[in-house]
């Protein structure tokens, strides 16, 4: 009896002080317990993948053990208080003796779900959340709309809410109690409006559990016997990398103690304290800048240059250039860092270098504010600057090589959860002459699933074996806010003629792209070639409250189809993830994620190698056919894309604006510490 109590005691002693919940995924993907929500949401600025067996749609009940399930999942804390979910389920029958090549599965289904918190927060008031399940199309299996309310007590958190479904899951009150045993064990029963069932969730502990959470969730229905056990895997992570996280105080004796001219004391700007231009110039070609300008404009130190090196996000080359400054003892008031882009002036970042160096020296909010204060980025103004020296180390005929995978998937059709060619991409270009560049895109197809066999395949137009993508010429210009390319050459099959004129302005960007495609290689039983006009007009402006960038598209797209794309990117460091909607001849609702596959400096030759800082991978499914069906049209809604982009390549991948700056300051204080300090 003594042991008994002893054993209890320690039972509900740990659990007591075990009062912090995990937010983990349920077996219906959101934030949850089983298969009833909660009014908890993913953290913001993580992602989380998922699996579960669970064979959950009501049409199974008393049946289930005749099916097999597989789903996954995968979603996004894309904003504060907001939760995004992609569902891929598979469900079939164990069975498979009827099963033909075109007919093998009961149920397989793409779809988008989310869930939002309300941002009230009270101490004896619970969280509240509603959300949406299967957003879109006619074949909802998994439709569901419902409300939630949560509220912890100690080591309890109960839930309870109330939700409108065609498949009786979450059709009515549903409710939940989480008991916290210890800080990895969580036991777990719900009502989800239809059963009772009970389980148990296993978490990764909080002290091995820094870059990445895994969760297990095991649980067991109390009324149906088909299906008594199912389980659940999940891994949650940070997505990208966090730059703007360093440490406060940074021990820099040269910025602190080196003498700050007054405004305007023209005659003594190259004099004493040691500061030699010369050697902030060798500095900067040194570490790898290219067609480098320095010398003085007004009361400011003046560098214009292009960065080919620093491969993630222009911000670090603004950071790395501005320490060089710091450290070289340069007595001026402020600077002028104009960037450039094939030897062509884009834009210039102006400042205070006095509240800079303040702000590397020790970065409290007094200095972080001021030098936020000082920042303007802004057209190129510099025709009155002095320079000292001029076009050192060029970046004609230098050659850049990009290797990265190309990647085609069809995921939820017909025939397979998953059909893929994976290709290995190379991608090279050569600046010419200033303005002027060459470039060239091969793609090498490397593995396949069965359907994208050239022979055989039932995807077999999209395996076209080895083959040049692009070969184009392009011819760039600014002029103030303005910038244009003018692109000639072959794109696919096709010669082509492009023209994209951009402008650029503190949170705003307009562009057009004008297309003009014809057949290269004309069949015999073709009369005339095809011949493809496009034209989008695309407005851009980045939120700076949340760091992303809402952009509407429209006009016609690459196949001629004609209509319009609204996507919202956000971006997390140097990770985006862009959720969009479609609508032309076909309406799609997607998602895409674009990271570097390349390190975050790469070094400085005439045959630079490294890999891409935009990778991108998406997944779209169609919305509101009348047939209720993911229809396989992929060729709706598609932009001509080249690598030599205005957006990527002059725009920093849409992230050049003062307010993009002064948000990440503490980036260029991270890029000085990795890059600067210790040279």
């Amino acid at each position: 009896m003594l042991k008994k109590s002893f054993i209890l005691s320690s039972i509900l002693s740990t659990a007591l002080f075990s009062s912090n919940f995990y937010n983990s995924m349920s077996l219906q993907g959101m934030s949850g317990v089983i298969n009833t929500p909660t009014a908890e949401v993913l953290e913001y600025e993580k992602m989380e993948l998922g699996y579960s067996n669970e064979v959950d749609l009501d049409r199974f009940r008393y049946e289930r053990d005749r099916y097999e399930s597989d789903q996954y999942f995968v979603r996004f804390g894309l904003l504060p208080n907001l939760e995004v979910i992609g569902r891929l389920a598979d469900i079939n029958k164990k069975d498979k003796s009827s099963y033909t090549r075109w007919h093998n599965f009961f149920i397989r289904d793409l779809s988008a779900s989310l869930k939002y918190q309300i941002p009230l927060y009270h101490q004896y008031m619970p969280k509240i959340a509603f959300g949406i399940q299967d957003i879109g199309g006619q074949a909802d299996h998994y439709d569901a709309k419902y409300i939630v309310a949560t509220k912890e007590y100690g080591f309890l958190r109960g839930s309870v809410g109330y939700g409108f479904s065609s498949i009786n899951l979450l059709d009515g009150v549903f409710g939940s109690i989480e008991l916290r045993a210890t800080d990895f064990a969580t036991l777990l029963s719900e009502y989800d409006s239809k059963d009772k069932q009970i389980g148990i969730r296993l978490n990764t502990p909080p002290s091995i559990s820094q870059y990445v959470d895994l969760a297990f969730l095991a649980k067991v229905n109390l009324d149906d016997d088909s299906q008594k056990y199912s389980f659940g895997l999940s891994a949650k992570m940070m997505l990208g990398d966090d730059h703007d996280k360093v440490p406060l105080k940074t021990p820099i004796a040269q910025t602190q103690n080196c003498m700050v001219l007054p405004i305007n004391t023209q005659a003594t700007l190259n004099v004493n304290n040691g500061f030699d231009m010369h050697s902030l110039s060798k500095n900067l070609i040194d570490f790898g800048f290219e067609n480098v300008d320095v010398g003085v404009l007004g009361d400011s130190i003046y560098v214009a240059y292009e960065n080919n090196v620093l491969d993630h996000n222009e911000l670090d080359a603004f950071g790395v250039v501005l320490g060089f400054i710091a450290k070289s003892g340069a007595p001026y008031q402020n600077f002028t860092l104009v960037m450039k882009k094939s030897d062509t002036k884009v834009k210039q970042l102006r400042g205070s270098l006095s509240a800079y160096k303040a702000f590397i020296a020790l970065s409290n909010p007094t200095n972080m504010a001021n030098f936020r204060k000082s920042l303007s980025l802004e057209a190129v103004d510099d025709s009155s600057v002095q320079l000292e020296y001029t076009g050192l180390n060029p970046s004609q005929f230098k050659t850049r090589i990009q290797l990265f995978p190309g990647l085609i998937t069809f995921v939820g059709t017909e025939l397979n959860d998953l059909d893929y060619l994976l290709s290995a991409r190379a991608y090279a270009s050569i600046n010419l002459y200033k303005g002027f560049d060459l470039d060239i895109l091969g793609d090498f197809p490397l593995f396949h699933s069965d359907e994208l066999d050239r022979d055989n395949g039932a995807f077999k137009n999209y395996n076209q074996g080895n083959k040049l993508k692009s070969l184009l010429l392009h011819r760039s210009d600014v002029f103030g806010d303005f910038i244009n390319i003018a692109s000639a050459g072959i794109y696919g099959d096709f010669w082509a003629a492009m023209d994209s004129l951009t402008y650029a302005h503190e949170n705003h960007t307009f562009s057009l792209k004008l297309d003009y495609l014809e057949e290269r290689d004309v069949p015999d039983w073709k009369i005339d070639p095809d011949v493809r006009t496009n034209y989008l007009g695309i407005y851009s402006y980045y939120i700076p409250q949340i760091d992303a960038n809402f952009r509407l598209t429209g006009g016609e797209f690459y196949s001629g189809d004609h209509g319009f794309e609204v996507r919202m990117k956000k971006f997390f460091g140097d990770t985006g993830v862009s959720f969009f909607y479609q609508n032309t001849d076909q309406n799609y609702i997607g998602i895409n994620v674009a990271l570097p596959l390349t390190p975050r400096r790469v070094g400085d030759y005439m045959v630079q190698l490294k890999g891409k800082n935009d990778f991108s991978y998406g997944l779209r499914t169609t919305v509101q056919d009348d047939d209720g069906r993911n229809t396989l049209e992929t060729a709706y809604a598609v932009r001509i894309y080249n690598e030599f982009d205005t957006e990527k390549t002059f725009l920093n991948r849409n992230r050049l604006s003062t307010d993009y700056v002064k948000r990440h300051i503490l980036r260029l204080k991270d890029a000085y510490l990795n890059f600067v300090a210790d040279e």
